[in-house]
């Protein structure tokens, strides 16, 4: 008997502490929701006979032949998870800035990227997710009136993964892409052809993402789900900036000020940029996490550290908009 009630305050121990690391570690609350002055949409298209869906939001003051801004959410996230990571803030900066936002829907929560080692359905089932993208901006621009030369895409860790897919398959089909928590494949682990055109890139990357090593190496889902090697941060930019036709190290760096005290991070970027040639952005979050930076939501500890001391949306949409101003 000593032993069955011995054992059972072990097991209700560990249950405890497993809820509360649990908590501690896997919680988050939601971020608040900003005002806006539109309403958020939703829709499908048919892709090879599979439906896909798609949210998008269009601000009431919309401008003439508008940019149109993708943000693709991460593998096993949904659009109701890559709106709340990012704070809403690409929506908030469509209703500041009139352009239109759009949250496509992976295929089962995944995307087919360049990583040949990944398993994920996409991959398995090699879906087409570029002809998913560049219909919806056909779509958009037929509906809505944006600008085919204005479409933008952003996305996070394999949703970033798909916007290398453009910059190296398909660059004349967008004006720039920004990759958050993700780094190029090696070339053993690459799936993609490089067409060898130039396109605006922005990685924005943490050195101590747990999934996505900064300084390269082999990608996990914390050790499980291997999507196999990727360069370095920098070699994945610089990858970039050399296609483009810069030669040497970056011509900008610029340091941010930190006026957080509840954050660990340190934020600067390397830029390739002359008005010449296609720009190139790196922005290193020194003790960052697999997360995108901003300032009103803090995804789960497991993650890593949220940078608070950069908008990262507002960066992305600058980037963008450098582009097309």
């Amino acid at each position: 008997m000593r032993i069955t009630r011995l054992s059972l305050i072990v097991i209700a121990s560990l249950a405890v502490i497993g809820a509360a690391l649990f908590i501690y570690y896997g919680y988050s609350s939601a971020p608040p929701r900003p005002k806006l002055s539109g309403a958020l949409g939703e829709d499908t298209i048919v892709i090879d006979g599979i439906e896909r869906s798609y949210t998008f939001y269009i601000p009431t003051a919309l401008n003439k032949d508008t940019a149109l801004v993708f943000m693709l959410h991460g593998s096993l996230q949904s659009v109701a998870d890559i709106r709340k990571f990012t704070a809403y803030q690409f929506e908030q900066l469509a209703d500041q800035n009139g352009f239109i936002v759009v949250y496509p829907a992976g295929y089962k929560n995944n995307w087919n990227d360049c990583r040949s080692a990944a398993r994920y359905p996409a991959r398995a089932e090699n879906i087409d997710d570029l002809k998913f993208i560049t219909s919806l901006i056909t779509r958009f621009q037929q509906r809505y009136g944006s600008d085919t030369a204005k479409s933008f895409i952003a996305g996070y860790s394999n949703g970033g993964h798909l916007g290398f897919r453009f910059a190296l398959e398909q660059p004349d089909a967008v004006a720039g892409i920004a990759a958050i928590s993700a780094s190029l494949p090696t070339p053993d682990n690459l799936a993609c052809t490089d067409v060898g055109l130039a396109v605006p890139v922005l990685i924005m990357n943490g050195t101590e993402d747990p999934i996505n090593p900064y300084y390269g190496g082999q990608v996990t889902l914390f050790g499980f789900g291997d999507r196999g090697d990727v360069l370095s941060s920098v070699a994945s930019a610089e990858h970039f900036a050399h296609k483009a036709g810069y030669q040497g190290a970056p011509s900008e760096t610029k340091h941010f000020s930190n006026n957080h005290a509840d954050d660990p991070t340190a934020t600067k970027y390397y830029a390739w940029r002359d008005g010449a040639h296609a720009e190139v952005i790196l922005y290193t979050i020194t003790d960052g996490g697999h997360t995108i930076p901003q300032g009103y939501f803090r995804p789960p500890r497991i993650l890593g550290a949220t940078s608070k001391e950069i908008n990262g949306p507002a960066e992305i949409w600058a980037f963008f908009s450098r582009q097309i101003n």
